[in-house]
């Protein structure tokens, strides 16, 4: 078991402030928390190293950026060996159009987010790179019409 730091308020107060702006600098942090630039440098490497801090990213529009067609896709393989999830995850994970994969309870064993041109470019990456995963038993897509709530940030605890 990893022996990690145990977070106090002002850790809490950090991963907010920087899941919202990852860009804001240690000095901006320091105003805003009251710390020294040096403590605040300290902390978010702790936090970094410890992996609450996993990346930083710009979050891209993708219509604007020419991808205006999301897709949510439910899979059921056709058996749930762990060597034939292990195969689906890799053959998914090489598959760019997939940016989110979620292993789930119910009906299917995945979820699937495809973010693709448009519903053309689905149709060919699900008619061709998809239906030769031999792991696959079923696929259920659903077009996302529109976006009402696109949230990059988790709900993290002030006190």
């Amino acid at each position: 078991m990893e022996n990690l730091t145990k977070l106090d308020k002002i850790d809490y107060r950090l991963l907010n402030l920087l899941q919202n702006n990852a860009k804001v600098t240690n000095a901006y942090l320091s105003q805003q928390i009251g710390l020294s630039q040096a403590a605040i440098f300290e902390r978010v490497k702790r936090l970094e190293n410890d992996g609450y801090i996993k990346n930083y990213y710009a979050q891209i529009d993708g219509p604007k950026a020419g991808l205006g067609a999301t897709f949510f896709v439910q899979i059921s393989l056709t058996n749930n060996s762990r060597k034939s999830m292990d195969s689906f995850l890799q053959k998914i994970d090489e598959l760019d159009e997939v940016i989110e994969c979620h292993n789930i309870t119910g009906s299917s064993n995945f979820l699937l987010k495809i973010v693709t041109k448009d519903l053309h470019s689905f149709q060919d990456l699900v008619m061709g790179e998809m239906s030769k995963l031999e792991e696959i038993g079923s696929l259920e897509s659903m077009i996302v019409l529109s976006v009402m709530k696109d949230s990059k940030t988790v709900p993290i605890p002030l006190n």
